[in-house]
This record gives structure tokens, sequence and C-alpha cells, in this order.
């Protein structure tokens, strides 16, 4: 087993597998094998970081899983790691801090062996965007590359919302064949990003967000944004503020999910610490640890206010007309240059109309289990004489 999750908890895994894999197995694969065949295979190997010049001429054998599993999109990666210290987030402890870049040619001749072989490629990487101006120089480098080399791939990417200024890049993108860019907005109440230490988005500025968002979609790329509630600083007038900006904002796509402590995150720390997991069954419970699922006491509202909200969000930004006159917009904005992206943009949202309705649900069942209720009781026993900590009642 390997992955985050035994990267993190290696001492859990290891009660349940033969072989516990830490960190990035790239360096490891040859040796695990040899030593499974020799029926001396380890209770652990640690992988480590994989320095990117170990990929130049490394290819995986994607016909093996298209013809298996008949993937109609597959995935490059083209740099690991994060620099950023965002409190919800397992990427550093899992590929470091450190923001290791492949170079360009190698990518460039990993795209170009599959030209053609898929209806789109996602660019893993957890951000491709914004680490510099050397990073940015040598990501525009590689958007050039696609275009002077003929490589034209509808794709799809995760970035920062700084790229917005680099109209050279992000005309690049859409010459190389580039639908749209998620990006984490998060939140658009300051002090919920001061806690989530999202510093990318503070030096931008909330109040830059409309440009941004206006500036990238002007180039024909669709802007797929995510929230998260449940953070500390959400209370239930959030879920209209957010509403209204996803509707003065035409952000093209809003996915909003239940803020997740990840297993080993400074979040799971700190909600730990305080006592307000109450999800800790383990292992059985890390199946509630999605962004589908509350695992923890919220510290502004109420599990009804939570319920209640994102009905109202999903009311507002997911009904159907709604879903219709959002795709108008994106016809209009998008369509001028690249009508792939706004057609993207509707398919993602019909898909997140049933992913909507699966969270709310989810929420109801914790609601009428009591088990929530019980947990908050329980909690505010246990912080009763810390006059610090205040929550709202149960409401029924």
């Amino acid at each position: 087993m390997g992955g985050i999750h035994a990267t993190s908890h290696p001492e859990e895994a290891a009660k349940y597998v033969d072989c516990v894999v830490i960190r990035e197995a790239v360096t490891l694969w040859e040796n695990i094998i040899t030593d499974f065949d020799k029926g001396c295979l380890q209770k652990r190997y640690d992988g480590g970081l994989t320095p990117m010049e170990i990929y130049h001429g490394l290819r995986s054998d994607r016909a093996f899983l298209k013809d298996k599993y008949k993937y109609r999109y597959s995935g490059i990666i083209t740099t690991a790691g994060c620099p950023f210290s965002c409190e919800f987030c397992s990427v550093p402890q899992f590929q470091g801090k450190k923001y290791r870049e492949r170079p360009i040619e190698d990518v460039l001749d990993e795209l170009e062996s599959i030209k053609g072989q898929y209806r789109g490629l996602i660019l893993t990487d957890e951000n491709f965007y914004g680490h510099g101006k050397k990073s940015n120089e040598r990501v525009r480098d590689l958007f050039k590359g696609m275009v002077e080399r003929g490589i034209y791939q509808n794709w799809f990417g995760f970035t920062s919302l700084n790229i917005y200024k680099d109209d050279e890049t992000l005309d690049y993108m859409v010459k190389s064949g580039c639908v749209g860019v998620l990006i984490g907005i998060e939140s658009i109440n300051e002090e919920a990003l001061k806690t989530m230490n999202k510093n990318v988005n503070l030096r931008i500025s909330i109040e830059k967000y409309f440009e941004a968002i206006e500036n990238i979609r002007k180039h024909g790329l669709a802007v797929w944004g995510t929230m998260v509630f449940g953070n500390d600083a959400d209370t239930p007038e959030t879920f209209k503020q957010v509403a209204d900006f996803v509707l003065n904002s035409h952000v093209d796509i809003m996915t909003c999910g239940i803020l997740c402590p990840f297993i080993n995150t400074p979040l799971y720390m700190r909600l730990k610490g305080d006592g307000r997991l109450f999800r800790t069954n383990f292992p059985e419970d890390w199946k509630y640890y999605t962004s589908h699922h509350l695992t923890y006491i919220l510290k502004n509202m109420s599990l009804q206010e939570l319920i209640d909200g994102f009905q109202y969000l999903f009311d507002k930004i997911y009904s159907t007309e709604v879903l219709r006159k959002r795709f108008q917009n994106a016809k209009e904005i998008l369509g001028i240059k690249n009508m792939n992206a706004a057609m993207f943009a509707f398919r993602v949202n019909l898909d997140w109309q049933n992913v909507y309705q699966h969270l709310i649900q989810n929420l109801k069942e914790l609601q009428s289990s009591g088990f929530y209720d019980e947990a908050l009781k329980k909690y505010n026993q246990y912080k009763k004489a810390d006059k610090n900590i205040e929550l709202t009642p149960i409401v029924a």
C-alpha cells in the first residue's frame, strides 16, 4: 500500500498489508518487484522525493490502462511538490515543499507520443503556475512549445488565481487546447483565508477576484472555482454571499464542499487537539474524510444551518434553469475564442448537480442519526469551562 494515507499513517497501514511504500515510488518499483520475486519483500520502503531528471524518457504503458478501462482521458505530470502551506492540504507532507519541475523538452516529447490517443488530458500538477518568475516563464515556454510542435490537445489543469495577469501565458494555453483551469478560491471571507493560510489568495485580495475571473474568461478559458464551507469564520450568511459572488462574477463552474481535515494536516491536528473531531473510529471512519461528509464540530453554525446553506446554494447556482443561463453566458464570453471551454463547463456543472444532492443527503443522514447532536453535547461538556469557546446551540 502506498500513497498519501500510507505516507501519513504507515503504522496503521502496516496492520492490514504486507508492505507499505512511503512517499514516491518511482525509483523503488524495480527493487520492490525483485524483492517480491525473491520472497524477501520488506515491510516498508521509503522512496523519498524523486528528482525530476529521473522522469527523462520514462513512459507509462498507457495502452494497458486504456484497453482495460476504456479511458477517454489521461493525465500527465510536469511538476511535483508545493511550497505553500495551506492548513487543509496534504500535498507538502507527501510531495514535499520544494517545487520540482520536469525538463520542458521531456514533457513535450511525452505529449507528442500520445497525441490524438485521448479525448482530453489533465495536467495533474497540484499547481502549474504561481511559484515565481522563473517558474512562470518555464510553464509559458511549455505551452508555447505545444503550439510550435502542433501538439493541440484539449486539456485542463490546476493553477493559482494569480495567473490572471499573465496574458501571454493565457493566450498560449488557449492555442494549445486548454479548455479551463481549476482554481482554489476556497472562500470570499478574509478571516477564513487567514485561518486556512491561503496566502496566495490574500496577496491578490478578495476585491480582485472579479477582475481575475473576468480576464481569464476573456481569453476563452473556463474558470472552475472551488470553495469549502465549515471553516470557523463561516456563518449561515456565508452561503448567500457565495451565491451572489458566483452569479455576479460569472465564474463558469463553482464546486463547493465541506472543509475536510485530511490525515495529519495542520487542520486535522488543530481540530484533533481541540477535541472537535467526532469521526475517530479508525480505520473504519476514514471513509468519512472526504469533502462530502462532516467530521468535526462546527464553530459558528448548527448542522441544520449547514444543510440549509448547501440547499440554498444548490437552488441558487445549480438548478437546471440557472445552469442554462450560466451556459448562455459562457457561450457568449468563452465561445468567441473557445467553444470547447463553454461545453466543458456545462458538462461539469451537470455532473455536479448529482454530487451536491449526494452531499446534502449525507448531511441529512448524519442529522437523522443523532450522532452529531450527541457529539456536540459531549464537546460542550468537555469545553464548558473554557470561556473562549462559543458554539451555536443545536437547532432541530
